[in-house]
């Protein structure tokens, strides 16, 4: 390893108020790095995780045993209308026509029941899966949205750029780890989440850990193909898949695997 290389990789839902408590200790536990390697420099050069991490499945989701492709909408917190109003009805929660964060709330916790993709958004697997004949939806105004462009265009764009970040990243799943690769026959993590964000939505990102967590927009609602970055400043990085998962090159260990999130010492950026 090249004194070069190190220092271009190291330099980058919350599940706790208090996830920077510690972080130093956590990090290096779910690392399995010692207290005296736990540096970034130390960290990057390892391109993530040293030990290899118990996988999850890539794939729990369970076909829906409604008649699939019957619906084609996708809905999400903001929007409103009848349509709104089957999904509440659904899920258990007051009718009002309006998806707010309750209803947001209430279709994550229903697709987790159902075996499907927790994102608390309902796109056609899950409209499908509800038995939903469509209606007469809308959207909340945004003021990143032209004035001349349609708000429900703009939600579904941003939700299928989300679903193919995701798919992309799946497709890379089993590649092997190698340290400062960009592509897939081996990616590090910085790497790896360049290259899909490229396959993906055609979007340039920078090449180190550091240089994406600094040009990412910070979030604190992250939507599955944000980024996952660990510590600040960030030592790995991969794609969050949802429902506490990330998609990473971890190690030479573990190549490109999709597995829970093992530590609150994380920040999570978009592009």
């Amino acid at each position: 390893m090249s004194s070069t290389y190190t220092a271009r990789h190291a330099a980058t839902r919350t599940r706790s108020a208090a996830h920077r408590a510690g972080a130093g200790v956590l990090a290096a536990t779910a690392l399995g790095l010692g207290a005296s390697m736990m540096t970034a420099t130390s960290a990057s050069a390892n391109g993530g995780p040293t030990t290899p991490v118990e996988q999850t499945s890539t794939s729990t989701a369970s076909a829906p045993s409604a008649s699939t492709g019957s619906f084609t909408d996708i809905v999400r917190e903001g929007d409103s209308g009848s349509v709104v109003e089957q999904i509440q009805d659904k899920v258990g929660v007051t009718a009002d026509g309006a998806f707010g964060p309750e209803t947001t709330a209430a279709v994550t916790e229903w697709q987790a029941d159902e075996g499907l993709a927790a994102d608390g958004v309902v796109g056609p697997e899950t409209g499908s899966a509800m038995g939903l004949t469509g209606g007469s939806t809308s959207s909340a105004p945004s003021a990143s949205t032209e004035s001349t462009g349609s708000t429900v265009e703009v939600a579904q764009a941003s939700t299928g750029a989300s679903s193919s970040i995701v798919d992309t990243a799946r497709g890379y799943v089993g590649s092997p780890y190698v340290m400062g690769g960009e592509d897939p026959s081996g990616f590090d993590c910085s790497g790896f989440v360049q290259y899909v964000y490229k396959q993906s939505t055609g979007k340039d990102l920078p090449r180190t850990t550091s240089e994406q967590q600094a040009a990412a927009t910070p979030v604190s609602d992250p939507q599955p193909g944000d980024i996952v970055f660990f510590g600040n400043p960030a030592y790995h990085n991969g794609i969050y898949a949802g429902d506490g998962k990330i998609i990473d090159a971890g190690n030479s260990s573990t190549g490109v695997t999709e597995r829970d999130i093992w530590t609150d010492d994380v920040s999570y950026g978009r592009f």
